[in-house]
């Protein structure tokens, strides 16, 4: 006999555990993106730092991005600090949305500074 049949379950643990899985998965969700924007905020605020200190021919062209990166920036987090106040199913589909948006933001980095987010 394997132990895993000697041992009784618990349904009401079992249950609680269940529970507590995807509230972990949700909250890791969370975490995850909300240090994914916290990178894209300061990757922003490095770009336009070092746009500010050079002098080239596109630079307002650049610049006109980097603004243009930031105010998403600041968009997404307004979107993901609505995300945790909402409850289900809202909150699932706001929180897809702000990873698509972030997605999208990292994408844009990467096409247009040449800044791979890993």
């Amino acid at each position: 006999m394997r132990l895993d049949h000697a041992v009784s379950r618990n349904p009401q643990t079992e249950l609680r555990e269940q529970d507590k899985s995807p509230q972990r998965c949700e909250s890791a969700l969370e975490n995850e993106l909300e240090n994914r924007i916290n990178n894209l905020e300061r990757l922003a605020e490095s770009i336009q730092g070092a746009l500010g200190r050079e002098s080239f021919s596109g630079k307002p062209h650049a610049l006109d991005l980097a603004n243009d990166l930031r105010l998403k920036i600041k968009a997404t987090w307004k979107m993901f600090r609505v995300a945790k106040l909402l409850s289900e199913p809202a909150r699932e589909s706001m929180l897809s949305k702000v990873c698509d948006s972030v997605d999208d933001l990292e994408d844009v980095v990467a096409s247009h500074f040449g800044v791979e987010m890993t």
